[in-house]
């Protein structure tokens, strides 16, 4: 066979295994994963590419920086999550070396420069966007703006696997809001 043949072959082969791996890897999260919830908000934008979803944002998104975190710079770190009385998991610790358990997620995080010495860390979550059927959203939209008047502030639920998390759902007074929308419509 000429080299030329196994470099094409090995160049298609990749073009499949790649995006194939992050499907398995996804699917297997949610198949074996650890279900969590964490309080977020979810406004509706509208992307004219990727269509239709709500923008999930983790209610924690700054936490004090760990330890040796350096300043201005990107990086990966591991949060360990516990749930609460109220049934919500908060983050209890972030580390910048690698930590194992089942409720231990990958974040990326950032210390701004500052000259205050208890810095705090932003946080960029995994997950960001909860994708909805075109005809759903705009009916979902409304129903998250209805009920963030009412104060009741939405949840998302994750399932965590192996440091990897990955949105399964977001829940409005504890009501999936797929079947929020499904009521709605009959």
């Amino acid at each position: 066979m000429r080299p030329a043949t196994v470099v094409f072959a090995v160049a298609v082969a990749a073009q499949w295994i790649v995006p194939l791996s992050g499907v398995w890897l996804q699917e297997r999260t949610i198949g074996r994963g650890l279900a969590l919830r964490i309080e977020c908000t979810a406004p509706d934008p509208y992307d004219v590419f990727r269509g239709r979803y709500l923008a999930v944002q983790p209610a924690e998104m700054k936490l004090p920086a760990p330890a040796g975190m350096p300043d201005a710079k990107l990086v990966t770190m591991w949060a360990t999550l516990v749930a609460g009385d109220d049934g919500l998991s908060r983050i209890e610790s972030l580390s910048l070396e690698p930590v194992s358990g089942p409720t231990v997620i990958r974040l990326k995080g950032v210390k701004p420069r500052s000259g205050e010495p208890k810095q705090e860390a932003l946080l960029a979550w995994p997950f960001d966007r909860f994708y909805l059927n075109e005809r759903l959203a705009p009916d979902a939209d409304r129903i998250v703006a209805e009920r963030l008047r009412a104060q009741s502030r939405p949840v998302a639920e994750i399932r965590v696997l192996e440091g990897r998390a990955v949105l399964t759902d977001v829940l409005l007074d504890g009501v999936s809001i797929r079947e929020l929308v499904k009521r709605q419509a009959e």
